[in-house]
């Protein structure tokens, strides 16, 4: 059994000290220790949602000018395009022209050599009948 004496006060009061010492040596330092590593770790986490939420704004912003880029290069290809296609059409509507001067001046020379053809055979026909019927008749006539 228990008895109460001196000792119990003696230890209650051992354990009341040590209880303090301990508390001021290493409670105290353990939970301010774990309060800053507690801190610490909010601080860090605080710190990668703004990173993340800045990497997110950066994304949105580099794909925002990825759009307008994607956009400008569509309409300068566009352009380029229609640009080739007006110069293309030049280069057709010229050598239609140069192919028209061509066969107007073909046609014209066609014309001059069948009129020279003409005049050529005119003359023949006139000459001709005289030489068949010399041959025929055997005399010029």
């Amino acid at each position: 059994m228990v008895d109460i004496n001196y000792t119990l006060f003696v230890q209650l009061g051992n354990f009341i000290f040590l209880i303090i010492v301990l508390n001021f040596l290493l409670l105290k330092p353990v939970m301010k220790h774990l309060a800053e590593r507690e801190e610490k770790i909010k601080s860090s986490h605080d710190d990668a949602k703004a990173n993340a939420e800045r990497a997110e704004a950066a994304l949105a912003d580099f794909d925002h000018e990825l759009a307008d880029a994607r956009l400008k290069a569509n309409q300068a290809y566009t352009a380029l395009q229609q640009e080739g296609a007006a110069v293309q059409r030049e280069r057709v509507n010229a050598a239609k022209a140069e192919a028209q001067k061509e066969v107007d001046a073909a046609r014209a020379e066609i014309a001059s050599e069948a009129s020279k053809a003409r005049d050529i055979l005119q003359a023949e026909m006139e000459r001709l009948p005289k030489d068949i019927a010399a041959k025929l008749l055997g005399r010029t006539i």
